[in-house]
């Protein structure tokens, strides 16, 4: 089976298919107690699983998560994209850059750019956000992008709050 997974270019970014070479670099980022915004902390085998679940997503769903590269290097750094488990009430914007890329504006350029390909490869669009209260840098990226704070709701037993990004009409 082969993925027909869009390769996305931005101006220091490319956001391409999920590969189980990205193993070590994604044990790095969900070593990390920064992490638990995504799922994490994760070991290994657990790492191999969302590696592959990210691929099953767009195997089975035909959209899901492009896993983030800096140009010229192949490298995992983070990943935006689609997010969209059985128990979402819809697909979701999501994205996760390694601590060290913090910073830099490249969550902002990767989120961007994934927001723009749902809508242009796949008709997704005014997608949301679910984003944990306490995660104020999540926030302020999604108030950046243009998202609107909506209501709270509980996702797994956790509150997350709603930010949902506008239409790429918009822009």
């Amino acid at each position: 089976m082969s993925l027909d997974v869009p390769v996305i270019e931005t101006d220091r970014l490319i956001l391409r298919a999920p590969r189980l070479s990205d193993h070590a670099a994604f044990c790095a980022y969900f070593a990390e107690p920064r992490s638990k915004w995504n799922g994490g902390p994760l070991g290994p085998r657990e790492v191999e699983g969302m590696i592959t679940s990210a691929a099953g997503g767009w195997a089975l769903r035909g959209y899901g998560l492009w896993f983030v590269t800096l140009k010229g290097d192949e490298t995992a750094i983070g990943f935006s994209g689609i997010f969209h488990p059985f128990d979402w009430p819809e697909p979701e914007l999501g994205y996760g850059i390694a601590a060290e890329y913090e910073g830099k504006g490249i969550a902002f350029e990767a989120a961007l750019a994934a927001r723009k390909a749902a809508a242009d490869h796949f008709d997704l669009n005014g997608l949301p956000s679910f984003i944990a209260p306490d995660n104020a840098r999540s926030q302020a990226l999604a108030l950046r992008m243009g998202a609107v704070r909506e209501a709270d709701i509980t996702l797994r037993d956790r509150v997350a709050t709603v930010y949902r990004h506008p239409n790429t009409e918009a822009f």
